[in-house]
């Protein structure tokens, strides 16, 4: 496994951890989904890195098709002048 590989599935890994302790459920709920959740990475890597690949597949999908509108409104442009008289 590559070592940029290696960093992905580990944020992804930490992602998942902070997700599920943020979650309104009470401890013992997120400490056994977290459990469960590494015990299937652990498990299935295969899986789960594919799993990954397509979750963030469809996100880039999705922000590709998103269409960007700038108004003039949001538009500044701004220039100083300094004139010296003499």
């Amino acid at each position: 496994m590559s070592k940029k590989s290696r960093y992905f599935v580990l944020g992804g890994i930490i992602g998942a951890i902070t997700a599920l302790l943020f979650a309104p459920k009470s401890g013992k709920e997120s400490r056994e989904d977290v459990l469960n959740a590494t015990r299937d990475i652990v498990n299935e890597p295969e899986e789960f890195k594919i799993r990954m690949k397509d979750w963030i597949k469809n996100i880039i999908d999705r922000l590709s098709e998103e269409e960007i509108v700038q108004t003039q409104d949001e538009i500044v442009i701004s220039k100083t002048f300094n004139e010296e008289e003499e």
